[in-house]
């Protein structure tokens, strides 16, 4: 009877929601050339977590402001998504920090 029940409540929820996407970009960069700062939190006073270099591949699952919130591949972080995007219940395997909106062109359809 309880497994019924259940099998119920499945049902009248219907299907299960496409999981959410941070869509696919890559780090524009400056003029320079210079490699772009990750940083921990969303401004520039904050601690680095990495450098990236144009052309590099990211996924923007956030913003604030003038930032957005980056997964990317990095040393032990693998970070797979796809060029649609990355499927936000894998982020986790992503170095992840905080960009400055002008240095990152998306790329997702």
């Amino acid at each position: 009877m309880i497994l019924a029940s259940f099998a119920l409540l499945l049902a009248a929820q219907g299907p299960a929601a496409a999981p959410a996407l941070c869509p696919h970009a890559v780090i524009a960069g400056d003029a320079s050339g210079r490699k772009t700062s990750v940083y921990r939190t969303p401004t520039i006073a904050a601690g680095k977590v990495g450098k990236l270099g144009r052309g590099t591949p990211v996924y923007v699952c956030g913003s604030r402001g003038d930032w957005l919130w980056v997964h990317f591949a990095q040393g032990r972080h693998a970070c797979r998504g796809t060029g649609r995007g990355l499927d936000a219940r894998y982020a986790s395997t992503c170095a992840k920090g905080w960009v400055e909106r002008r240095r990152v062109a998306v790329t997702a359809r």
